[in-house]
Parts: structure tokens; C-alpha cells; sequence
């Protein structure tokens, strides 16, 4: 199993996949892309109440759909590609490996909690304690995927100066 997540192919196809879901998402209808919650390094109570009434019931109901279909599998596909590459370059410490998928994880939770908010009739029956749960999920999936790029380009350093060694 190890040889085909690591091989090129698999690393270039999931950069494809990762590119057209990219593309999907810029191409939301009613301004969904601009307008993404999960797009923020956290967010408030003010973020929530203009996305919220920037998009409209129909908008609210396309991002809610497309919170749990598309941005469902990018997460799956950024922990696939991570993990791909941290075994590529041959990192085996469990905990290093398990910081993309501890990030797929916020990521999932995010999405399902945006789109409780998106799914309510009114921005007043949204809570602000699911406001600020939702931004913690949202700075924690940010976090580690900032942890997990970092953990690359160390690895591809080190991988380097040990060949020049």
C-alpha cells in the first residue's frame, strides 16, 4: 500500500483532484467562494452575520450543499496528499503523520458546524457559542495544515543535506 500512496503518479493525481475541487469552489454560484467562512483564519460574530446575509436563503442552501459534498472530499484529498508525501520522504513518527488527518478531522467538523449556522432561518438563532466553536475548528484545521507543510519542507531539507552528507 505504501508504494502506490507514495508513488508520483498517486501524488500528481491527487494534486489534480486537489486542483479541480479548487476550481469547483471558485466557480460557486451567488458568491459563495468569496463569501467562505472556511476560508478565514477564524472568524466572528460579524463574519458570520455578513456571510449570512451577503448569501441569501439560496446561497445559504448552496453552501450548505457544498460544505458537505465538495468540501467534504478536499479535505480527504489534502490528508491523502500530505500523508503521500511524509511517507515519500520517509517520515515514520505517528504523531508527525497523524497532524494532517487531526486537520482533515477540524476541517469535517468545521463544515458540518458552518453549515448548522447556514442552515438556520435567521442569523438571531444562531448562537454565538457556535460561532466561536466553528472558529476553533476552523483555526485548529488551519494550524495543522500550516504545521503539516512546515513538517514537509523540514523533511525535503533534511532529506537534501543528508544526500549531500
Amino acid at each position: 500500500m505504501k508504494r502506490k500512496i507514495t508513488s508520483n503518479k498517486s501524488i500528481f493525481f491527487l494534486l489534480i483532484l486537489l486542483f479541480i475541487c479548487s476550481v469547483c469552489f471558485q466557480n460557486l454560484p451567488n458568491e459563495i467562494y468569496p463569501n467562505m467562512l472556511d476560508l478565514l483564519f477564524g472568524f466572528n460574530t460579524l463574519d458570520v452575520k455578513n456571510t449570512f446575509e451577503t448569501l441569501g436563503e439560496t446561497g445559504r442552501i448552496q453552501y450548505v450543499y457544498s460544505s458537505l459534498i465538495l468540501d467534504t472530499v478536499f479535505p480527504v484529498l489534502y490528508v491523502l496528499l500530505f500523508i503521500s508525501i511524509l511517507l515519500k520522504l520517509n517520515e515514520r513518527r505517528i504523531f508527525i503523520l497523524c497532524i494532517p488527518i487531526l486537520a482533515g478531522i477540524f476541517d469535517l467538523g468545521e463544515n458540518i458546524s458552518i453549515s448548522l449556522m447556514m442552515s438556520s432561518s435567521s442569523f438571531s438563532e444562531i448562537p454565538e457559542s457556535q460561532i466561536f466553536i466553528s472558529s476553533v475548528l476552523n483555526q485548529c484545521k488551519w494550524s495543522l495544515c500550516l504545521c503539516s507543510v512546515i513538517f514537509i519542507f523540514f523533511k525535503l531539507i533534511s532529506n537534501s543535506l543528508k544526500k549531500e552528507a
